[in-house]
């Protein structure tokens, strides 16, 4: 027996070898090995509290987040995916220059081999600090046509935020951020606060605390309204001067308010005080100091841009006939008449411009008085003009005294006609001219009586 095993044995060994030779290429050509690169694999730091013992916070300075490339059979790697590859880094065997070993695993899958790109995790050491921030509101989109943003609060208003140093004091703005696209009433939301830097860019907050995890933000919206501006002045200019006009911009503002408040609101009024002034003046106006609380002004406008002219010029006085006064809406039924002494009426003129020598004339207006609506008896009218197209300002207005009473209506006497008689009319003889002779007596026809 021993003889029959022994015989030929070394091919017997080879026949063996060529066996598994072969079997393991039959295996490899139905599911050979192969390598496939799976990228962005985050990195899961263990043991942080080994840092925070030391009263230090930490930020990963390299390999947090890596590529690994992962080795297996075909029919593995079909199936893998870079949610079965686990990376983890452990603080607790921090070494001294600050680093640890990423340790690689694909629990779900046998015999998968697997390879990172960084084989290290670095990390920096720094003290913690903590830092308070306003919360500040960044609103999206517009309400629609008719309502705009009114007040906004937010609660907690402050909110204190710990990490390393080096990231607390990179942190410019703590905000958050809510929609009010198409909104037509007031409405409330909790948002998650985010840090920014100074130029704007959203920080990596996962190595910040936050105090608040979430904020209340209470959102108004509001109606709005087109009101005018109207700019007036008070006081005199000092002696011998002029104001020749004012001008400003914007004339008509779109506010916005609880309709309880706006809905009382006709215009913007703005009294600028002139006493004593000889000099022109330019100045902004901020809107906030001439409107009431709880209304603000829809867009960007948050002022009035003012020009005052004050000139020294002499007043030119100019004397207006009353019959160059139109009489305006005066009811047909009534009749006006002046009651004042004299035939004309005063004004004081001058130029707005440099036409200070020109002799201002009593042609150069168009006077008239309204009666609209105006009843019997005595009224005491302001004289108004038509647009002074030649550069005039009259300084001051000036007033007539009249009476209108109903017309007075002539009483027409009326003749009556005859009455017709039945009876005709004697006839009466014309008598012939007598020529100057003595006319004869007429013969009588009758005999005489014997």
């Amino acid at each position: 027996m021993k003889e029959k095993i022994m015989n030929n044995f070394a091919l017997k060994i080879l026949a063996v070898v060529v066996a598994i030779l072969v079997w393991i290429v039959v295996v490899n050509l139905e599911d050979p090995h192969a390598s496939k690169t799976f990228r962005n694999i985050t990195v899961k730091i263990l043991n942080e509290e080994a840092i925070a013992s030391l009263d230090k916070v930490y930020e990963v300075k390299s390999g947090g987040i890596i590529n690994v490339k992962a080795s297996a059979r075909q029919s593995v790697l079909a199936k893998l995916s870079a949610s079965d590859i686990v990376a983890e880094a452990d603080l607790s065997n921090l070494s001294l220059t600050n680093a640890v070993s990423i340790k690689l695993s694909c629990p779900r899958y046998e015999n998968v081999n697997l390879q990172p790109d960084v084989e290290m995790l670095r990390i920096t050491l720094e003290d913690e600090a903590t830092a308070q921030f306003k919360v500040d509101v960044n609103t999206v989109g517009t309400p629609p046509e008719g309502f705009a943003l009114g007040d906004v609060i937010v609660r907690p208003n402050l909110i204190k935020v710990s990490g390393a140093q080096s990231l607390v004091e990179r942190i410019s703005e703590v905000r958050v951020e809510v929609d009010v696209s198409n909104m037509t009433e007031d409405f409330k939301k909790r948002v998650e606060p985010k840090a920014y830097d100074a130029n704007g860019k959203l920080m990596d907050d996962t190595r910040l605390t936050f105090s608040s995890t979430e904020v209340r933000v209470s959102v108004g919206i509001n109606e709005t309204k087109e009101v005018p501006v109207n700019i007036t002045t008070t006081g005199e200019p000092h002696t011998g001067y002029h104001l020749i006009s004012v001008e400003y911009e914007p004339k008509q503002l779109q506010i916005t308010g609880k309709e309880g408040i706006i809905s009382k609101i006709t215009e913007i009024p703005i009294i600028i005080d002139i006493s004593g002034r000889s000099t022109d003046l330019e100045t902004e106006l901020l809107l906030t100091d001439y409107l009431p609380d709880g209304v603000n002004v829809v867009g960007e406008v948050n002022s009035v841009n003012l020009k005052l002219t004050i000139s020294k010029q002499e007043p030119q006085k100019v004397q207006i006939p009353l019959s160059n006064i139109k009489i305006r809406n005066l009811d047909d039924e009534m009749e006006l008449e002046y009651r004042i002494d004299t035939a004309y009426v005063e004004i004081f003129a001058i130029y707005l411009s440099n036409n200070e020598s020109q002799i201002i004339q009593s042609t150069d207006f168009e006077p008239y008085i309204d009666c609209q609506d105006l009843k019997e008896g005595n009224h005491e009218l302001v004289v108004k003009f038509e647009e002074l197209s030649n550069g005039i300002q009259i300084l001051k207005e000036v007033s007539v005294k009249v009476r209108i009473k109903t017309k007075e209506v002539e009483n027409i006497p009326v003749t009556k006609k005859p009455e017709t008689s039945h009876t005709p009319a004697p006839v009466e003889e014309t008598p012939e001219p007598s020529n100057g002779a003595e006319e004869e007596p007429e013969e009588s026809t009758e005999p005489e009586e014997q």
